[in-house]
């Protein structure tokens, strides 16, 4: 900002000089000395706004200790009035700015009330400009701020669905150790790869839909892998949402819900659909099963469900559609709708 500052008073003395040299060229009935004598006149006011701009920042006039504050831009501006009458001693040989026989002590008192109020202005200036920097760094700090403990929470949230999802495959598993030990041994096999893949994901807060959708295969093969063929899975993903970004483990507790809540209760054989297709500027994600439906006037509810609602209404706010709702030919359908954005190759 010191720089903007002093780029900004150089500009503004220099626009002064342009504007005031006829006047000056008038009065001393050169045009090549009345250009001179105004840009000197004007630029030798930008040592001190600089100056006016570094006490502000150093002694700022507010509700901490204000009478200092103001002592010392008086002082300011007293020491700045020492240069402002110096300098037409200094280029005086030169311009010809005083009448003969003015000393420094008259020139002094003679200006000590004409540049009050131009150095008034100058420092209510500088405040301006202060004041305003000091609010935008503070709304920039508070928006860091507000951004890191979103994301803590978003970490948190996320945190919650591997213990919760690897509590219910361990139980899948355990119920064919006995049983069935090669099949429980190739969903350990299928679990591993899964808790890899997860593990491998570098803590970011959005994936590729793609990435999130091998996660989610390797669930979907240990469920069919205990339901056998009571379960079958559809995929209907369109090629163009495959590069969008969404949450990680997002399908997964939605698809784990439709086969808990949905198929398990049932005997006959059910289907669950994961579809993802983009809508104009929207990702749309469907989890459906034909299932035994919502129960009565209760909506399906759970640790996998209510994280996906807190992460997405911590992402994206209002941007976002999440809705869980029983299906006209039977079953229920779970979606989802999010801003479409494509991760950069």
């Amino acid at each position: 900002m010191f720089g903007i500052w002093a780029g900004g008073v150089s500009l503004l003395a220099v626009m002064d000089a342009l504007g005031w040299w006829r006047d000056y060229a008038d009065g001393a009935h050169s045009v090549g000395l009345g250009l001179a004598q105004s840009m000197a006149s004007s630029l030798t006011w930008v040592p001190v706004n600089i100056s006016v701009y570094l006490l502000t920042v150093r002694f700022p006039i507010g509700r901490s200790r204000p009478v200092r504050a103001v002592l010392v831009h008086l002082a300011g501006y007293l020491v700045a009035l020492c240069w402002l009458s110096g300098r037409m001693f200094l280029f005086d040989p030169v311009l010809h700015w005083l009448p003969p026989g003015r000393g420094f002590g008259a020139e002094y008192l003679r200006n000590l009330g004409a540049y009050l109020t131009m150095y008034v202005e100058w420092v209510g200036v500088a405040h301006g400009v202060y004041y305003f920097t000091q609010h935008r760094r503070r709304r920039e700090q508070l928006a860091r701020a507000r951004d890191q403990v979103a994301r803590a929470e978003l970490q948190a949230l996320r945190a919650q669905v591997r213990p919760h999802f690897l509590f219910n495959a361990m139980n899948t598993i355990a119920a064919f150790v006995h049983d069935d030990p090669q099949r429980a041994e190739q969903m350990v096999v299928r679990l591993s790869t899964l808790l890899r893949r997860s593990l491998e994901q570098d803590g970011s807060l959005e994936v590729r839909l793609r990435e999130d959708l091998e996660v989610l295969s390797a669930y979907v093969d240990i469920e069919q892998a205990r339901f056998e063929d009571r379960l079958a899975v559809e995929w209907r993903l369109h090629p163009g949402a495959l590069d969008a970004l969404v949450p990680p483990l997002l399908l997964q507790p939605l698809v784990e819900n439709a086969v808990l809540h949905g198929i398990s209760p049932r005997d006959a054989p059910g289907t669950v659909t994961i579809s993802a297709r983009p809508d104009g500027s929207w990702l749309q994600l469907v989890v459906t099963d034909d299932g035994v439906g919502l129960p009565p006037g209760r909506p399906r509810a759970g640790i996998g469900l209510a994280n996906a609602r807190a992460r997405l209404s911590q992402m994206y706010g209002p941007e976002h559609l999440f809705t869980v709702e029983p299906r006209p030919d039977g079953g229920v359908a779970a979606t989802v709708r999010l801003p479409l954005r494509t991760a950069r190759a």
